[in-house]
């Protein structure tokens, strides 16, 4: 059931992404949400970006704010207008610079006065910078509300000095019914040359540190070792790490075990593809790909960094193992490899599991958390 509102209630999403992550995705399908459910909103966000192109394929109304620095004072009076001409009470930050560029708003025109609420989108697991700015960006009251991601960036943000009773947890979400009918793999099978009885393993992230695809090469090199069903790992996704990360694998005599896709527009097809699902970070906010490796009946072998053990049931979904512990990791790998009968119930649990993340669910809860802002 579709949460009420207040019939004035008028949204301004602020987003400063040039490109297209996870945080975009959440972004519009809260936006998706919100139009199916009738409210008004706009997103604001630079010109020409990724996010223009599909709020324009979706019908949700999109401004070009330009927002290229987090001192962008044009930008910033750009916002004030925009919220006064539209009516706007709600404005919605998404990004670390929109968070500064949104306050500024707040702060210069005076906005608090006129009935508008500032809420903060929290998505990455990691302390707030130090220093005074930062302490005044975070803990100005002129932010009624930061939504966490999950519990675990709920915690940091305590951590890093907000009072609890400003902070709402909103898991992020995923199109559940996306992935219910998955695509024929079999164009991959033939691309990559993959022999029949191989396991696929798979992990889908970008290659920059916080993913730590260093200890997962260093965990299948543990499984060179051992009597195990072969197997094959594919990396689906690029970063400034490309170069270190392969010259590892080489080193480590994984050539033929492992290969870098680099980015890809079929990630559905590759989750179809894999067998097993495989998550290596050290820190992570919650991380959705894993909600549509669930939602593709896949069983996840992870870490527990940052919100990873708030979507995986332990025998149930998969196993965790410790970050940055490559032999951990090993042996639950080796465990899934062992024993396809365990995975495939992991699977099936998680397709089952995944519903409670759905994007709806999602925009359900920052609709209640709107509501209580406006009433605040």
């Amino acid at each position: 059931m579709t949460a009420s509102f207040q019939s004035d209630l008028s949204v301004l999403h602020l987003n400063t992404a040039k490109t297209w992550r996870g945080g975009e995705q959440q972004v519009l399908y809260l936006a998706r949400f919100l139009r199916d459910a009738g409210v008004r909103q706009i997103v604001a966000g630079r010109r020409n970006s990724e996010m223009q192109k599909r709020c324009k394929a979706e019908g949700i109304a999109f401004v070009g704010a330009g927002m290229t620095s987090e001192l962008d004072l044009l930008s910033v009076f750009r916002i004030i207008t925009l919220v006064r001409k539209e009516r706007i009470r709600v404005v919605h930050a998404h990004t670390a610079k929109a968070h500064s560029i949104g306050l500024l708003a707040m702060k210069l025109g005076g906005l608090e006065r006129e009935g508008v609420r500032f809420i903060v989108s929290r998505r990455v697991d990691f302390r707030a910078r130090p220093g005074m700015l930062s302490r005044m960006k975070y803990e100005s009251p002129l932010v009624h509300r930061y939504v966490a991601i999950s519990e675990n960036v709920r915690r940091i943000l305590v951590e890093d000095g907000i009072a609890e009773d400003r902070i709402r947890v909103a898991y992020s979400g995923i199109d559940t019914e996306r992935l219910k009918n998955l695509p024929d793999a079999s164009p991959l099978r033939e691309e990559f040359k993959i022999p029949a009885g191989t396991v696929i393993l798979g992990n889908v992230a970008a290659l920059v540190d916080h993913k730590d695809q260093r200890t997962l090469l260093q965990a299948l090199s543990l499984l060179l070792e051992r009597d195990v069903p072969s197997f094959l790992l594919f990396i689906v996704g690029e970063g400034e790490l490309r170069e270190e990360l392969t010259a590892l694998r080489d080193r480590l005599g994984l050539r033929e075990k492992v290969i870098f896709t680099g980015f890809r527009n079929d990630v559905p097809v590759f989750l179809s593809l894999f067998n097993i699902f495989v998550m290596s970070s050290k820190e992570e906010g919650l991380g959705t790909i894993v909600l549509d490796a669930m939602s593709a009946g896949l069983p996840v072998i992870t870490t527990d960094g940052g919100g990873l053990p708030e979507m995986i049931v332990p025998e149930k979904g998969g196993l965790l193992s410790p970050a940055q512990n490559a032999s951990a990791l090993a042996d639950n790998i080796e465990r899934a490899l062992r024993h396809p009968e365990e995975w495939k119930q992991w699977g099936a649990y998680n397709r089952e599991a995944v519903k409670r993340f759905d994007y709806r669910e999602t925009g359900r809860r920052n609709l209640e958390i709107y509501n209580e802002v406006l009433q605040s």
